[in-house]
């Protein structure tokens, strides 16, 4: 017991003599359109021993990164949508002292569209009088992303900035029954596909049930912090191209892939400032049934 005792008291002792030893680093990091501050933006501190460390911001912004040795710093703010930006200047750390106002403000980010992107393009019309139909609603859906446009008074729209690949292009108005275009709409890259027309017809009906298929879900966080990382994409590719689902994690990190026909997955999830990860195994979906505890811990991806 005397033993244990020395020893604790050693590890306590050893730890307040390396807190003493320390600096820290300290501020807010905002929105530079908003003012707003911004929650779970991950500040890092490098210095060119290779020592250094890093914290994420609280909901008000703020952030303490502990336990520096004293010296120069390079601190760099990292957050989803939003551009990752260096403190101008070099972050002196002195022993027992936090350096404050350290502070961020980050510009929004906006995905710039893909190389030579393509369209889809028609018209909208009223299936009984023919006549065309302003206002409606099309979307084109494929596995990653869903773009939209709104036809204008003479009833065309036209979907840009398509990546290449195979769309699934549905119209909708209010008083109308939506309508699906009965084949995928296949879109090479720079390709303007026109002629992509619907006729829809007058009348409200209740959404179909939704069609049976098992799921799977799970959780995303943050390998270094354990926080759940909201926005991530989770990918679900059966062995059949055309089957398959994603989903987007909710500000718990959860997620759930709805409507898989039952079989093999591969799953894989991605998210801005993160190595992306595949699920060592087969994840398997049986019929009518959620496969649970689909879990990935992400590792930062440091600039």
């Amino acid at each position: 017991m005397k033993k244990l005792l020395t020893l604790l008291f050693g590890i306590a002792l050893a730890t307040t003599v390396f807190a003493q030893n320390t600096g820290s680093i300290a501020g807010l990091v905002t929105d530079s359109a908003t003012g707003v501050p911004i929650r779970g933006v991950m500040i890092t501190a490098g210095a060119s021993n290779m020592c250094g460390g890093r914290a994420i911001t609280d909901s008000t912004g703020a952030y303490t990164i502990q336990n520096l040795a004293a010296g120069n710093y390079i601190a760099v703010a990292h957050a989803r949508m939003y551009r990752p930006m260096r403190y101008p200047d070099t972050v002196v750390v002195v022993t027992g002292q936090t350096t404050t106002n350290i502070n961020f403000a980050l510009v929004p980010y906006t995905p710039p569209p893909p190389p030579n992107p393509g369209s889809i393009s028609g018209v909208v019309t009223d299936s009984a009088t023919g006549l065309v139909i302003a206002g409606a609603n099309v979307t084109a859906r494929d596995r990653r992303n869903v773009r939209r446009a709104i036809t204008g008074t003479d009833g065309s729209y036209t979907i840009t900035n398509l990546r290449a690949s195979a769309y699934r292009v549905m119209a909708n108005k209010q008083g109308y029954q939506p309508k699906m275009y009965p084949d995928p709409v296949v879109v090479a890259s720079g390709q303007a596909v026109t002629g992509i027309d619907f006729a829809l017809v007058e009348g409200q009906v209740p959404p179909p049930p939704p069609p049976a298929g098992g799921s799977i879900s799970g959780v995303v966080t943050d390998s270094a912090t354990s926080l759940p990382i909201r926005g991530a994409m989770v990918m679900a590719h059966g062995s059949n191209s055309m089957n398959g689902g994603m989903a987007m994690t909710d500000s718990t990190g959860a997620y759930t892939i709805l409507h898989l026909m039952a079989g093999n997955y591969s799953v894989h999830a991605e998210a801005r400032n993160y190595l992306p990860r595949n699920y060592l195994d087969p994840v398997a979906v049986l019929a009518n049934q959620n496969t649970s505890d689909i879990n990935f811990a992400l590792t930062p991806r440091l600039h």
